[in-house]
């Protein structure tokens, strides 16, 4: 007797490592991104300052210590905390994902969002802002990704589309 049958590779099994793969890719080229953008944007503004580029759209270069749209401001300490824990849950959930591509893009998008506005705080005690759309607080790359992914992550709830929790079997 030698012992039992090795069980069948699962066809279509979603490829979990390779989905995490993705979603650390896309969150550090938004890290990559946003801390690019920020660092222009302090080069090449000075604080307050408005550059016009369409009767909408300006480059303006504003702090904000607190949260969305100056929610909880001086609240720093906490905000990273959060970020954090939140950036700390969606490395650990990334590779139990499934083969949902919309998934992955709305974590990934969190988490690079997440991390961009993380480093501002840890390391300048504030998150810079700079896209000023007139009618809207002033905002940066991060804090549209952290908007898109949430709903994308919205999207694939209601599609009924997060695939999550791959067995260690089905990972690469």
């Amino acid at each position: 007797m030698s012992g039992p049958e090795p069980a069948a590779p699962i066809t279509g099994a979603p490829a979990c490592g390779r989905t995490a793969g993705l979603v650390y890719l896309i969150a550090a080229a938004l890290v990559v991104a946003d801390q690019a953008a920020k660092l222009a944007a302090v080069l090449w503004l000075r604080p307050l300052d408005s550059v016009p580029i369409a009767s909408w759209l300006s480059l303006t270069w504003a702090t904000n210590t607190g949260g969305a749209f100056g929610m909880f401001s001086a609240s720093t300490v906490l905000l990273a905390i959060v970020a954090v824990v939140v950036v700390g849950a969606l490395v650990v959930l990334a590779p139990r994902l499934g083969g949902s591509r919309l998934l992955a893009v709305g974590i990934a998008s969190v988490m690079g969002g997440a991390l961009g506005n993380l480093i501002d705080r840890v390391r300048i005690g504030y998150v810079i802002d700079y896209i000023d759309v007139h009618f809207w607080p002033v905002f940066n790359i991060a804090d549209i990704a952290i908007t898109v992914g949430a709903g994308l992550l919205i999207i694939a709830t209601i599609l009924g589309n997060p695939q999550c929790f791959c067995s260690g079997e089905d990972s690469d």
